[in-house]
């Protein structure tokens, strides 16, 4: 009980933020232009056409799914990064822990309710533009659904990393260390293709083993492919199929991940002192 009295106050207090209303703002604009922007790189799919096919409409939705996925990582990031360290050096955390609640309570409520709010916002967008499109196609794409709640588990990864570095690391280091793990890890395959080309064992021993760090480029990767298909999906993305095909099992890690984050976070924010 008292964990969901704070992930309700946490969801209202950021959904009030500047932060939050930007980012409504930019995502409204970014939905708004993307008919534009899907037909200018050469999609073949505009809301506006009626007469758009299954294939069209899919690859419509891919488009603006990765934008989405974008734009909903980014808030998530920005909208999570002093969720704990801010209100630790504003002395205001000290008003929730002298009361009889758990540290851990307090790490799970920030969670739930960031999670609650990032995680619903991107689903609701997700879900106005896959009915948009079927209605304007006459289609219904059934594969869309997966893929909006693999996209959707993407935003809460990164809700639950933002917050355990929260726990220790200031906003500003926060975002920097962040958003480079992240561009980092979105550029694996270009290291795994190295290596394949050039048959070295250990880079690509290396950059497997640096996919696990953040699950959420594969786990998008594994979202295009439900929607397009994996031939489509490898095509479009410039790669091979068999060179970093993304796991199937990479969803069920990520899943893992947001746990093993929380437990962190938890972990740490127990064991500091807040004096």
């Amino acid at each position: 009980m008292k964990t969901w009295a704070l992930a309700s106050f946490t969801l209202r207090e950021t959904l009030r933020s500047r932060t939050m209303v930007v980012g409504l703002i930019v995502s409204f604009i970014y939905l708004a232009m993307v008919p534009v922007l899907s037909s200018s790189t050469g999609g073949s799919a505009v809301i506006g056409d009626m007469e758009m096919k299954s294939a069209a409409g899919r690859d419509f939705l891919s488009f603006a799914l990765g934008g989405l996925n974008f734009i909903g990582m980014s808030m998530a990031i920005f909208t999570t990064l002093g969720a704990i360290y801010t209100e630790v050096e504003k002395g205001t955390i000290l008003s929730l822990i002298t009361k009889p609640i758990h540290r851990w309570q307090v790490i799970f409520g920030k969670w739930l309710g960031h999670a609650l709010l990032m995680g619903s916002y991107v689903l609701i967008m997700g879900l106005v533009l896959w009915l948009t499109v079927s209605l304007g196609s006459g289609t219904i794409i059934w594969r869309f659904l997966p893929a909006i709640t693999l996209i959707t588990l993407n935003i809460i990864t990164m809700v639950s990393l933002t917050l355990f570095f929260s726990t220790f690391l200031p906003v500003i280091a926060n975002a920097i260390f962040v958003f480079l793990l992240f561009i980092f890890t979105s550029n694996l395959r270009v290291i795994n293709a190295i290596g394949h080309t050039s048959e070295n064992f250990f880079v690509v021993a290396i950059s497997n083993f640096l996919r696990l760090l953040l699950p959420v480029s594969e786990v998008s990767d594994l979202a295009s492919v439900v929607l397009l298909g994996r031939p489509l999906a490898a095509d479009m993305a410039g790669t091979e199929t068999a060179t970093f095909a993304p796991r199937t099992w990479a969803f069920g890690y990520e899943v893992v991940y947001i746990t093993g984050s929380v437990l962190l976070a938890a972990w740490v924010f127990r064991r500091r002192d807040l004096r």
